[in-house]
């Protein structure tokens, strides 16, 4: 049966032991490459952690999608790590609303969020796919960092595909701070990867940039 993304509330997980969690885990699993889901046993720890906000997209009494997001220590900024909607329940609308409900809660609405969505930048066979996926968040008034190679550092053994950062905020600047985005960045490394704020990598991503950084 369909549904109306109107009818979509969410509420907050703080549990494996919560009833929602396993539908949660199993759309996650259909919905991401090896090479960008954790372990079971991380999400089980990220779940225990208050900085950590697993939002279940409830409609009719089911788990229609989900997003989990990261606030980051010392910063105006949350990672959005993962956002997805059940297989038999997209191209109903469900995607925008759920990430439109998620940016606007108070524990974001005056917050930067930050997205790391497969990179378009090269030809190949799914190029067309990043594109559009892409052109999700911008319908939303998210922005790409304008010249930015983003290197995430890996969750599992196969390397994750080659991704750009988006940026999403309600009143979003046409451009931010180098030493903003460093701090971010700095922060994403430390709490999400578990990596080294001096990390090569995240020098090797702000050395070509300017000041101060295009949103596009």
């Amino acid at each position: 049966m369909a549904i109306q993304s109107r009818q979509l509330d969410l509420r907050r997980l703080t549990s494996t032991h919560d009833p929602d969690f396993d539908q949660l885990f199993e759309i996650y699993t259909q919905a991401n490459a090896p090479g960008e889901r954790k372990s079971p046993e991380r999400l089980a720890a990220m779940i225990e952690e208050p900085e950590y906000h697993f939002l279940a997209g409830m409609a009719l009494g089911e788990l229609a999608g989900f997003s989990i997001l990261r606030c980051l220590h010392g910063s105006e900024a949350a990672l959005l790590e993962y956002l997805a909607v059940a297989q038999d329940l997209r191209s109903e609308g469900i995607g925008s609303t759920l990430l439109a409900k998620t940016a606007n809660l108070d524990a974001f609405a005056s917050k930067f969020l930050l997205a790391e969505v497969n990179s378009d930048k090269k030809p190949g066979a799914e190029q067309a796919e990043r594109t559009r996926r892409k052109a999700f968040y911008r319908r939303l008034g998210w922005r790409e960092v304008q010249g930015f190679d983003y290197i995430m550092p890996p969750v599992a053994s196969d390397l994750p595909a080659e991704m750009d950062m988006l940026v999403y905020k309600r009143e979003l600047p046409p451009s931010i701070e180098r030493a903003r985005l460093r701090h971010w960045l700095e922060r994403t490394y430390i709490e999400v990867y578990h990596q080294s704020a001096s990390d090569p990598r995240i020098e090797a991503m702000m050395s070509a940039l300017p000041e101060p950084v295009p949103l596009i």
